[in-house]
């Protein structure tokens, strides 16, 4: 790695601060928003900059860059014809970061055919396995080895601090770098229960749900699975479960609590509605979808979910007698997009992610490029229905969705790499 390294040093100004922020913007991520938001427009900055000192055009001229611009010029439109301008333009206007963020990295990474890649891969593992350390550190010592301390019991917050959104990050860049370290031997296996049992003792229920899934249809579809060795993946994570489950007293109570207690308590409920009126995430929903059957065409806009969910929760307070609450954003992108973009938006925004999961998945079976399966199962499994996420407009959670968008079209946008 230290010839890699030695060797990006060598390049021109621009290539070289380019790579310097690809390198660490993992570690971008976990400080504040304002760092990241900084962060994403510098890298587009220089990014455009060597464009036009090398006269690369012909990068943008593919089916990536004209949808994801059409998406934009929908978002501006949406913000012009939509109420509320001064809460909604920023957003609106400022998706572009995420466009071209989307192509710098994919150009950086495939950058004179592949260079960098391994390296940034190597890196990006050691910062993984430094936050990972980190976590254990503080599942054993209740903080940190920056002194950071979790605001919630059975929650493990790490670099991040007060900011409980740790889970989220090593789900996705475990599932990159699962993807693209994976290589058919035992070590598989390690590291398969190494990351899971990490993601468990964070406590974000929905991540760890979200690596489950995303790390088992990576083991199917890369023909690691099979009726023998099924039991090798299957039984561990039983026992884990089995293990919590009966013990009693010490830190373990509260991963019990979050993991075990909460959906049995969830399945004692007599009706539907008793189940949708006493878990956290229903009443968000019902709140969004309420919105949505009242602006369908144009929905509220980017920047006014906020207020308008309380203006619905004091006009309404239940639906269908079941309860509201009001938020900055549903916890669930489905709802999301259908509440700030109307039917139009959630059309065209998933027909785009269809369109181009379905095309980077048979460039995978063409391939066998690991990490853009990877990569891929990230999206797909954000996009399962009423599994809880963040937003999908805000700054954290879209760096890491766009990041994932261009690593799982790794190679595939037309022209990106000549």
């Amino acid at each position: 790695m230290k010839d890699e390294i030695l060797n990006i040093l060598k390049e021109d100004l621009i290539i070289k601060i380019s790579f310097f922020f690809i390198l660490f913007f993992p570690v971008i991520l976990l400080v504040s928003t304002s760092i990241v938001n900084t962060s994403i427009v510098a890298m587009n900055l220089f990014f455009l900059a060597h464009v036009i000192k090398e006269k690369k055009f012909q990068i943008f001229n593919n089916d990536a860059f004209y949808l994801l611009l059409a998406l934009w010029i929908f978002l501006i439109l949406n913000t012009l014809l939509n109420e509320g301008f001064s809460e909604n333009y920023k957003r609106g206007f400022a998706f572009i970061r995420f466009i071209l963020l989307t192509f710098s990295f994919s150009y950086f990474f495939s950058y004179k055919n592949f260079k960098y890649k391994k390296v940034i891969f190597n890196f990006w593992s050691l910062i993984l396995i430094i936050v990972s350390f980190d976590l254990i550190f503080e599942f054993f010592f209740g903080f940190n080895t920056l002194g950071f301390k979790s605001a919630y019991d059975g929650r493990l917050a790490g670099f991040m601090g007060d900011e409980l959104k740790i889970g989220h990050w090593f789900f996705c860049f475990s599932l990159i770098l699962f993807g693209s370290k994976f290589s058919k031997n035992k070590y598989i296996y390690f590291t398969f229960f190494s990351l899971i049992i990490i993601s468990f003792f964070i406590g974000e229920r929905a991540n760890f749900i979200r690596l489950l899934i995303a790390i088992f249809l990576f083991v199917i579809i890369t023909k690691q699975l099979n009726f023998k060795n099924s039991f090798i993946f299957i039984i561990p994570i039983i026992f884990l479960f089995l293990f919590i489950a009966n013990v009693k007293g010490g830190k373990l109570d509260f991963f019990k609590d979050r993991f075990i207690n909460v959906v049995v308590n969830q399945a004692k409920y007599d009706s539907i509605l008793d189940f949708n009126n006493n878990n956290k995430y229903t009443p968000l929903f019902i709140n969004a979808y309420t919105i949505f059957k009242e602006n369908k065409l144009l929905g509220v806009g980017l920047g006014s979910y906020y207020e308008k969910s309380h203006e619905i929760y004091r006009t309404y307070r239940f639906r269908n007698y079941t309860r509201m609450i009001p938020n900055t954003h549903p916890h669930q992108y489905h709802f999301e997009i259908l509440a700030t973009l109307g039917l139009p938006g959630y059309i065209f925004i998933f027909s785009i992610l269809i369109y181009f999961m379905y095309k980077s998945f048979f460039f995978y079976l063409a391939t066998k490029e690991t990490v853009n399966l990877s990569s891929l199962l990230v999206i797909f499994v954000f996009c399962i229905p009423f599994l809880p996420t963040g937003s999908f407009f805000t700054t954290y959670g879209a760096a890491l969705f766009w990041l994932n968008f261009s690593l799982m079209n790794l190679g595939n946008f037309k022209n990106i790499n000549h």
